[in-house]
C-alpha cells in the first residue's frame, strides 16, 4: 500500500510476529538448558567414574578430584607420580594414570595436563636440564601426556602447560605446603 507522500507504508508488527518470536526464543532457551544439564550430568557421570577409579589414592590423599563450573580437575600430587626431583613416572604413578587412561581416551574432553612445582631452586643435578621450575613442571606435564597419548588417548584433544611454581595451593614455607603445590593437574572440559 502507498501512502500520501508515495511511499509505502508498513503495517504495525502483529501479535502473531510477536508471539512467533517469543516461541522462537524460548524454545531456544529450553534447548540451551536440556544441553547445559545434559553436559552436567556426563560431566558428574565422568567425575563418579574417576573417583570409583582413583579410590586408593583419593583415600591416600594422593589425588584430589574438583567438579569445575565448565569441567572436572584432577589433581595428583607429586609424590605419587613422580620420585624426589625426578620427571619419569613412578610405577605408582603409571598405575594411577592407567586406571584413568581409558576413560580419557573414551571421551572427547579436552584435555589440560598442567606441572606444578613448589619454589625451592632446581638440585644441582638436574639445572643443566631445567634451569627453572618452569621447565621442570613443563617436562613433567609433558611425560603425563605423552603416557596418556601411548595408553589411547587422541593427543589432538591434549596440551602439556607448565604452571611452575606460580600458582601454589599451599604455603611453599611448609614441607606439607611444598608437598601440596608439587602436583600435575588434569583438567577436563567439554569441547
Amino acid at each position: 500500500m502507498i501512502g500520501r507522500e508515495g511511499r509505502p507504508v508498513t503495517s504495525p508488527p502483529s501479535h502473531r510476529t510477536s508471539a512467533s518470536l517469543a516461541c522462537i526464543i524460548a524454545t531456544a532457551l529450553v534447548l540451551g538448558a536440556c544441553v547445559m544439564k545434559s553436559t552436567y550430568n556426563k560431566m558428574l557421570a565422568q567425575q563418579q567414574s574417576i573417583e570409583a577409579a582413583l579410590r586408593s589414592e583419593m583415600a591416600a590423599d594422593q589425588v584430589q578430584i574438583e567438579q569445575l563450573k565448565d569441567g572436572i580437575r584432577v589433581n595428583m600430587s607429586g609424590a605419587l607420580l613422580y620420585r624426589e626431583g625426578a620427571v619419569e613416572l613412578s610405577p605408582a604413578g603409571i598405575a594411577a594414570l592407567n586406571k584413568v587412561a581409558p576413560q580419557f581416551a573414551a571421551e572427547t574432553y579436552e584435555i589440560d595436563v598442567v606441572g606444578n612445582t613448589d619454589n625451592l631452586p632446581i638440585a644441582r643435578a638436574f639445572e643443566a636440564r631445567f634451569p627453572t621450575n618452569w621447565e621442570l613442571a613443563g617436562e613433567r606435564a609433558a611425560i603425563v601426556v605423552r603416557h596418556l597419548q601411548s595408553r589411547g588417548v587422541d593427543p589432538t584433544r591434549m596440551r602439556a602447560i607448565s604452571a611452575g611454581e606460580y600458582h601454589p595451593r599451599g604455603s611453599n614455607d611448609t614441607p606439607e605446603g611444598r608437598a601440596r603445590n608439587r602436583r600435575t593437574g588434569i583438567l577436563l572440559r567439554p569441547r
